[in-house]
């Protein structure tokens, strides 16, 4: 086979102040799913993804500057040429994974108000990470149900593998699958290939859906949807309920909504009620005073406690 001449075109993306680019990558699980990878020599995210056009890429994002004057390094490397299109479209991409344009501040002035641990929040932690589209976020979601953490990693590895395509200079690094790569597949030979138990049917229905334009996921994003409605809308996608609802929520920037799940009420149970488990009401009400920002609140309330990192 023929080598493929890959070259190196160098973009970046600077995010709103304040910003921690490492805390960003790992501090939510979706960096350690294909076709992300974390560098640890590099401290950069890898990731291959399918432009627009069809051309497949490989990005290298590392945080570069401090916290107040931060930015995003991207290595983008590719066959042929890029053109401004789509060098604009990684662009786009990467500020969509960091949420490099989302507001903190009223997050921020919460946290200082409680002063101690959730002060250091204040130095650009808050902003988890996220896919470049509202599918592969769904997807990577209902692969969250009712399942270890390497269950969802080996579900994601061979979807990617076996439906994503391939990067010129890698055959064996693919993107994550386009819904029209999926829909072709019949779903006795997807259901073989993903091994996703019940959640290969919410998946491949899903695909068929937006392939078709029956389901238009990425109007989701639209911020003047409310999120009751929103809320609404997502509940409505097959294998969709509740603890995958408040999860997108969280990936589409609305953290009113608390994900209620055996974690959850594990967590809530040991740190706020010596192991008693209270109704499901009171144990939300712990985080009623972070207002609409109460999903943040206590994804790093448990995030501090499994890491037994000291915020404070």
């Amino acid at each position: 086979m023929k080598a493929v001449a890959i070259n190196v075109t160098h973009l970046s993306v600077v995010p709103l102040s304040p910003f921690d680019f490492e805390f960003s990558a790992t501090s939510h699980g979706w960096v350690d799913l294909a076709p992300n990878g974390w560098d640890k020599e590099r401290h950069a995210i890898q990731r291959i993804e399918g432009l627009s056009g069809g051309k497949v890429v490989l990005l290298q994002m590392t945080g570069i500057g401090p916290i107040k004057r931060p930015s995003i390094a991207v290595e983008v490397s590719h066959s042929g040429k890029l053109s401004p299109k789509q060098q604009n479209e990684i662009t786009a991409i990467v500020r969509r994974m960091f949420r490099a344009d989302e507001d903190l501040s009223e997050f921020y002035a919460l946290c200082k108000k409680r002063g101690r641990r959730w002060v250091k929040l204040t130095a650009g932690l808050g902003r988890l990470l996220r896919s470049p589209t509202v599918f592969e976020d769904v997807v990577k979601t209902i692969c969250t149900t009712n399942v270890q953490w390497g269950g969802t990693k080996g579900m994601v590895k061979r979807l990617v593998s076996t439906y994503g395509e391939p990067y010129p200079g890698d055959a064996d690094l693919r993107a994550f699958p386009t819904p029209q790569a999926i829909a072709s597949a019949s779903f006795g030979a997807f259901a073989e290939s993903v091994r996703a138990g019940y959640r290969s049917e919410y998946i491949h229905t899903l695909a068929e859906q937006v392939a078709s334009g029956k389901l238009d996921l990425e109007a989701l994003r639209d911020p003047d949807i409310s999120t009751p409605e929103l809320k609404k809308k997502l509940l409505a996608i097959k294998g969709v309920g509740n603890y995958a609802t408040a999860t997108l929520l969280m990936l589409l920037g609305r953290y009113d909504e608390l994900g209620v799940d055996t974690v959850f009420r594990e967590f809530v149970s040991q740190k706020y009620f010596d192991g008693q488990y209270p109704s499901d009401k009171i144990a939300q009400a712990v985080y009623e005073g972070w207002g609409k920002w109460k999903y943040l609140a206590y994804w790093f309330d448990i995030w501090q406690a499994y890491t037994s990192a000291e915020l404070g």
